[in-house]
């Protein structure tokens, strides 16, 4: 802070050699006269209070600027630290997810060429009596050396060189592993004759949220036949010891003659949409015969499809295993009375083999 001061001056030689002698008073060097000097102490305060409040609005600027740019720095340094840890929170939770969950979806391209699901056809009857139709069994075989997700056959019919028609029908099975064979049967035009069939693959790709898991069997299975109607029941359990569900349980059952020839195809679901650790349902798949209805039954074989989830709101994840999931049975159904009716409880009961045995 500065002071600003006037000039004093000799009144009798106008000297300024002037020397303080005292209170207000001066002497001058040059002709010895003595000066007495005014002092208006409220102006001189006033011109101090003055230059002091300046002097502070000045140092209250700068102190306001410096805090300005303080408090800029410290925004900046707490808006990285906030994005720092909502990254790192994300990341944990990326992290805890993906290991909570058994495998991801697979971000390879998941298109498959059509040459991977080989398809052989012959006509066969499906249906009883005089409501039996003419219906195109294909046998879809996937050689695509992976699984392929529901895979869909067309069938376009022809009257010789005349197009009449075209029906498409999915594999009645939620995933084809590599190397298995499933039927599908595709219903012929109606009243038209048909000379010749080209069948085609439709787009054909790999599930797209999957994990790997053993292959899930029944607990305890029944085939039997009432009078011309088959059917499967099945028990289902979940024994897994994690927290994992059993979500869309899909059963396909397929019959067979002595010669391995199909004869018969069924499709079902288990009773309960969802098998949590400790539960147990049951599954009951109606086979439509196919062909001759007389023609024994000599081999039968099924297989489960199932996903596995953590909730309903959670994906659910197709599982694909490494091993054979057909489990297939050699010998003719059981043959119950026709006017015995068991419920799949009954069925699959502990002592279902003595009450199927009381109601032949």
């Amino acid at each position: 802070m500065t002071i600003n001061l006037q000039t004093l001056k000799c009144g009798e030689c106008g000297s300024g050699m002037l020397q303080r002698s005292g209170l207000n008073q001066y002497a001058c060097a040059h002709c010895g006269s003595v000066s007495i000097v005014e002092d208006n102490v409220s102006d001189r305060l006033e011109r101090v209070l003055e230059q002091v409040k300046d002097e502070a609005g000045r140092r209250l600027a700068v102190e306001q600027s410096a805090r300005g740019r303080s408090a800029a720095r410290s925004m900046g340094l707490a808006i990285a630290a906030v994005v720092v840890l909502v990254t790192g929170v994300f990341g944990v939770m990326a992290y805890v997810v993906d290991r909570n969950q058994p495998e991801r979806a697979s971000m390879a391209p998941r298109t498959i060429p059509s040459e991977g699901l080989r398809l052989e056809a012959r006509q066969v009857l499906a249906g009883s009596g005089s409501s039996a139709q003419p219906w195109l069994l294909v046998t879809a075989r996937n050689e695509s050396g992976t699984a392929i997700e529901r895979p869909k056959v067309k069938a376009i019919f022809y009257d010789r060189d005349s197009r009449i028609g075209e029906h498409s029908e999915s594999v009645p099975i939620g995933t084809l592993m590599p190397g298995e064979m499933a039927p599908v049967l595709i219903q012929l035009p109606g009243d038209q004759p048909v000379t010749r069939y080209e069948l085609q693959a439709g787009a054909l790709s790999t599930p797209f949220w999957t994990t790997e898991g053993p292959p899930l069997q029944f607990t305890r299975v029944r085939l039997v036949q009432q009078a011309d109607e088959v059917w499967l029941f099945g028990r289902l359990a979940n024994a897994r010891q994690d927290a994992l569900a059993l979500a869309i349980v899909e059963v396909l059952v397929t019959l067979y003659d002595d010669a391995g020839a199909v004869i018969g195809v069924g499709r079902g679901f288990s009773q309960a949409i969802e098998l949590r650790p400790g539960e147990r349902s049951a599954a009951e798949v109606r086979i439509e015969r196919l062909g001759n209805r007389k023609v024994p039954i000599a081999a039968w074989d099924y297989r489960i499809d199932y996903s596995l989830t953590e909730g309903a709101q959670q994906a659910k994840k197709r599982v694909l295993t490494s091993s054979s999931r057909v489990v297939r049975t050699a010998g003719a159904p059981e043959i119950i009375r026709a006017s015995q009716r068991l419920s799949s409880a009954e069925l699959l009961a502990d002592s279902g083999s003595e009450q199927a045995g009381k109601a032949r």
